[in-house]
Order: structure tokens, then sequence, then C-alpha cells
């Protein structure tokens, strides 16, 4: 009987000892690491130069986009989300990549850095891509914050944003 709080004990102990330092973005694929690289460079040169030219060619169109739906240009502004196509790209959603938010995060990290990205899993809990996460407003006493995510997937052996979302 008095064994069993020691083993109680003992495997807390081992599950929290287990559970440091499986960062899933640990274990990157060389392939990873490089296609992150090359997107990481494309996306920061896009951003910080505001070339919306250079931006397109790293999104894979059409993708669906919540924080669009802030656009003020559109037509039709009824929904959650948005069907980004290559012509509303063009006409006003690159503007988004520019915004302040992103720029911000963009300038946070001087070079490529694995921990910039975070593991997507697909309903199957496999590796579908990954996500640029980003503060659109800060939390507060108040308020929890809104989080922004840019999904990246694999298209034509590169990644390219295949979405964007929020939380809350």
């Amino acid at each position: 009987m008095r064994h069993i709080p020691v083993l109680i004990i003992a495997l807390s102990i081992s599950v929290i000892i287990y559970g440091q330092g499986t960062n899933p973005n640990d274990n990157l694929s060389f392939r990873d690491s490089t296609l992150l690289n090359e997107f990481w460079r494309n996306f920061t040169t896009s951003v910080l130069t505001k070339d919306k030219v250079k931006l397109e060619t790293i999104c894979e169109f059409p993708f669906y986009c919540r924080p669009c739906t802030n656009d003020t240009t559109l037509q039709h502004n009824d929904h959650v989300t948005i069907k980004v196509t290559r012509k509303i790209f063009r006409e006003s959603q690159y503007k988004l990549f520019f915004d302040s938010t992103i720029s911000y995060e963009v300038n946070k990290y001087e070079s490529f850095d694995k921990n910039i990205f975070r593991r997507v899993s697909d309903e199957n809990n496999k590796p579908d891509g990954f996500t640029f996460p980003y503060t659109i407003v800060a939390p507060s006493d108040k308020w929890e914050g809104l989080q922004g995510f840019i999904y990246l997937k694999i298209k034509d052996n590169r990644y390219k944003v295949t979405g964007i979302d929020t939380v809350p």
C-alpha cells in the first residue's frame, strides 16, 4: 500500500520528462527545412519590400482568408471568410500581407529559424504543412487578443500560402 503513492509520483515524473523536448518542429526533415527556408526568404523579401508580384508567386489560389473580410473594397462581404482568387488578390487582398502586424512579426527574425513555423496535422493526425502565427491584436486585461495563422502546404515542390485564419 505504501508503494502506490511512490508509483504514482514516479509515473507522473516520467510523463513530465517524456513531454519535454517533443516539439514536432525539432524533427524537421532536410526537405522541409530547405523548402521552408526558401519560402521564408521569398516571404520576408515580399513583405518588407511590399512586392505584391513576388508575393503572388508564393500563394496557391484560390485560398480562404478570415481576416480578409475586413477589406472595405469588396462588393460582397457578408461571409465569415472569403475565397481569395488571383483577381481579388491583385485588386486588394495583397495588402493584408503588408499590414504592420505581419511585417512586425517578419522583422522579429533576422534569418530563417525552424521555430518560426508550427507543424499542422490533418484529421488523421498526419503532418499536413505548417503555419506562420502572428499577433493581430495583443491580449489585454479585457480581451484574450486575436491571433492570425498563415497556412502553408507544399505545392509544385515548394511551400505556398494556402489559407489564412484567426483565433479566437
